[in-house]
């Protein structure tokens, strides 16, 4: 992902030790707003969720990432091929 506008900035994409929510909410904010006009975000959310990788990626923070493998688990038991009922569960 040579293209990628975080390059040279991964004290706002990795959590210190001990980082304080109030401080992580700041950090993230920063990085979201390089990962929003990044290029490659979408590779680069992709990447991290086959991979779990710990820390801010493609726009997303651990605990979205984790929230969006459970609905993709969610809709791969889904029965229906129908993303609009899948989306219910």
């Amino acid at each position: 992902m040579a293209d990628a506008e975080c390059k040279g900035q991964t004290h706002h994409f990795f959590a210190p030790h001990g980082e304080q929510a109030e401080a992580r909410e700041q950090r993230e904010a920063i990085a979201r707003s390089i990962c929003v006009r990044c290029p490659v975000l979408l590779p680069c959310r992709d990447y991290a969720r086959r991979h779990r990788e710990q820390g801010y990626w493609g726009a997303e923070n651990d605990d979205q990432r984790l929230e969006a493998r459970r609905r993709a688990q969610r809709y791969r038991l889904v029965p229906s091929a129908d993303p609009a009922v899948a989306a219910k569960v």
